[in-house]
């Protein structure tokens, strides 16, 4: 992996998040952020990410969320190996980790709640 890519825990994203130094971006489907997502995340799905409106990252990391980290660390990689981000971090384990520590989610429908 590039240099300038950071793993995070749901608990180092959490308190990122909460002190306002971090921005997280789901990076999935529509569907998949209206069935069950992270409080706080933004969309961003990335089959429709324009890397040049990315947030300045001056005074905030930039983190992305996925369901289990697979895309994110794909999508970090590229972004740095092309030069259009400095530095990236990403929510290891993505959603699945973050309910597995007990993080909250918003969740409209249960049946719909990513496993």
């Amino acid at each position: 992996m590039a240099d300038g890519f950071t793993r995070l825990s749901p608990q180092e994203t959490l308190d990122a998040v909460n002190a306002g130094t971090a921005i997280l971006l789901d990076i999935r489907r529509i569907h998949e952020f209206d069935a069950e997502r992270i409080p706080g995340a933004l969309l961003a799905p990335m089959n429709e990410l324009q890397p040049h409106a990315l947030p300045t990252q001056d005074t905030k990391t930039i983190i992305l969320q996925c369901r289990s980290g697979g895309r994110t660390a794909a999508l970090a990689e590229g972004l740095l190996n092309a030069g259009i981000v400095d530095s990236i971090a990403h929510l290891e384990g993505g959603i699945l980790a973050w309910k597995a520590e007990g993080l909250p989610t918003i969740c409209p429908d249960p049946s719909r709640a990513v496993t």
